[in-house]
């Protein structure tokens, strides 16, 4: 059987997300669009927290990247 992981990590590379530049702040906010298992969304949320800790910058630019779920 599948892990959980893999099956969240599915769901988020064959969906759609929107990509937010915002230069005078200086970053590039991704907002992913919720999916139909509640479960996944918990599970993304906690992802989308841990990578908002690392500060990530979008390659070759200086834009810091912010991941979010949904419309917030």
């Amino acid at each position: 059987m599948e892990k959980l992981e893999h099956r969240v990590l599915r769901a988020i590379y064959s969906s759609e997300a929107d990509l937010i530049p915002d230069h005078e702040p200086g970053t590039l906010t991704v907002k992913l669009h919720h999916l139909a298992n509640r479960s996944y969304d918990v599970a993304i949320q906690k992802l989308c927290d841990e990578l908002n800790s690392t500060e990530t910058k979008f390659p070759r630019t200086n834009l810091r990247m912010i991941f979010k779920l949904g419309s917030k």
